[in-house]
């Protein structure tokens, strides 16, 4: 059975069980199940009705999306929930969004100016490596170029984090030709962008690969922190091809990994 088909498949049965519930789902790349990395599994997130009152929404055709758009629906929905739990305080908002859209940036953007000080986090759907075709449901409905809006009140305390264990390295270097809408990297300090990531990590360019871009990632400074640019792929005229945002003018920084069993661990104590 092919991807697409079991998903449309799990989704269909999921319906039916939980018809009385929101149940959003993506795809993905992979997933975290007890060995680690795993391929072909399903993991799964359950809220208790007890603790949490939770409403979930679509925004489709996410080429066309405009920030009066997203305000209008996230307001509307932040204040129905809000009418149903007016002695709960905690709230977060979660996000699905679909990982070939290239809007994901936009979209954050948009939801986090009407969201103020209420914390959101979430992902893109994934394809393996095949960055073909991904999809999201919701309620028995698949989705694509779309995004699934969560937003959670809780009668108990929440906190958002994020832990990251990469480690920036004193090798850095400039975009300095890039196509920002194709999140494409044309040159690094003017140089053919995939023979200077080489250059830099002392390999041949024909040796980068996607295990290369995990071992060897390049991160951004925004504020105190350096965020992950990750490298998706290498074309034939040797352009970089970015999983996310990318800029001319843009200081990337090489980056090395702590461990990161141990840095889990650290950062959970």
């Amino acid at each position: 059975m092919s991807p697409d088909a079991a998903f449309h498949d799990l989704i269909a049965v999921t319906s039916g069980l939980f018809s009385d519930t929101d149940v959003v789902a993506c795809t993905t790349a992979s997933e975290i199940g007890r060995a680690g990395y795993e391929d072909q599994q399903i993991i799964a997130v359950a809220f208790r009705k007890a603790h949490f009152s939770i409403t979930t929404y679509a925004i489709e055709s996410l080429d066309r999306i405009t920030e009066e758009d997203i305000e209008g629906a996230l307001i509307e929905t932040r204040l129905a929930l809000a009418q149903k739990t007016l002695d709960w305080s905690s709230e977060f908002a979660f996000l699905m969004a679909d990982g070939l859209s290239l809007r994901e940036e936009q979209l954050t953007a948009f939801l986090s100016a009407s969201l103020g000080p209420t914390p959101l986090f979430g992902g893109s759907s994934g394809d393996g490596a095949r960055f073909a075709q991904t999809w999201l449901a919701r309620k028995g409905v698949v989705l694509r170029n779309a995004a699934i809006v969560m937003v959670a009140r809780c009668d108990r305390p929440v906190r958002v984090f994020s832990l990251d264990h990469q480690i920036p390295t004193e090798a850095r270097m400039v975009v300095t030709s890039a196509s920002p809408d194709g999140r494409i990297v044309h040159e690094i300090n003017a140089e053919p962008a995939a023979l200077e990531y080489a250059r830099l990590l002392g390999l041949d360019p024909h040796q980068l690969d996607q295990f290369t871009f995990a071992a060897h990632p390049v991160v951004v400074r925004l504020g105190d922190t350096h965020h992950v640019r990750a490298i998706r792929q290498v074309k034939a005229n040797h352009d970089l091809v970015f999983f996310s945002a990318i800029n001319e003018g843009m200081v990337l920084t090489l980056a090395t990994h702590d461990e990161i069993v141990d840095h889990l661990d650290r950062g959970l104590e």
